[in-house]
């Protein structure tokens, strides 16, 4: 019971501190998705439904990666530079207890990104498409199963620069390599057998599963999957933290 406590605190403390930027993550957010959803919309005109689809659905999908592979190692290098992360691990709180607030912080600012991608893009190109409960799940696992990832990137990189160059690479890869955005039989044999060992391909086919019925998807096993990356995410994150003396 006390750790519930001690968790709530921690995420609202970090919603506290980050109170005055809350409004221009958003903002950035959006302008994100509306330039994903049109952009590449005038790459495939003519633009089909399952295209459509497929672009809506990995555009709400990308907003979930880029907040736990970059946004998440940002926070995290950042306090880290300014002192705030050593002062947070000198508290009576686990250090696990701490890298969940954060998790819990991005995800949160992870699932309004999602929800307005999804209607954006529902309502550019007159698609049927509605969040489901399974969204939130999807979005708690997507976020879950890369975190181990970008706590790594945060806390054993020597600097924010060195940080911001990594995650660049990273937004590169999700982008233009990933199965995400662009469908996986469409990439090179290299990229599509890599994609197989990638958290990112798994979300987007549980995004597709829980808000579609394009033919390929597997709901159930993909949350199977990102669940498995999870435990091994937590372990990354858990090893990491404690490293740091």
């Amino acid at each position: 019971m006390r750790s519930a406590r001690q968790f709530v605190d921690l995420v609202r403390l970090n919603l506290l501190m980050n109170r005055s930027e809350i409004w221009f993550i958003g903002m950035v957010q959006v302008v994100f998705t509306v330039s994903f959803v049109l952009g590449f919309g005038y790459f495939l005109k003519p633009i089909s439904e399952r295209q459509a689809l497929f672009l809506t659905t990995g555009v709400a999908t990308n907003g979930i990666v880029m907040v736990a592979l970059v946004g998440l190692p940002s926070i995290i290098s950042q306090g880290k530079a300014e002192g705030r992360l050593d002062y947070f691990l000198t508290l009576p709180v686990s250090r696990e207890l701490y890298l969940g607030a954060q998790v819990a912080y991005v995800a949160l600012t992870a699932l309004p990104a999602v929800v307005f991608a999804v209607w954006f893009g529902s309502w550019h190109y007159g698609l049927a498409l509605s969040i489901s409960p399974a969204v939130v799940v999807v979005t708690a696992l997507g976020v879950l199963s890369l975190a181990g990832v970008g706590i790594a990137v945060g806390t054993l990189s020597s600097m924010p620069q060195l940080t911001n160059a990594l995650t660049n690479l990273i937004t590169f890869y999700v982008l233009l390599f990933a199965p995400i955005l662009i469908p996986r039989e469409q990439l090179p044999s290299v990229l599509e057998h890599l994609s197989v060992v990638m958290p990112p391909t798994y979300a987007a086919d549980a995004m597709r599963g829980a808000l579609t019925d394009l033919p390929g998807t597997h709901l159930v096993r993909s949350l199977w999957v990102m669940a498995s990356f999870t435990v091994v995410s937590l372990a990354i994150s858990a090893a990491t933290i404690r490293r740091r003396g």
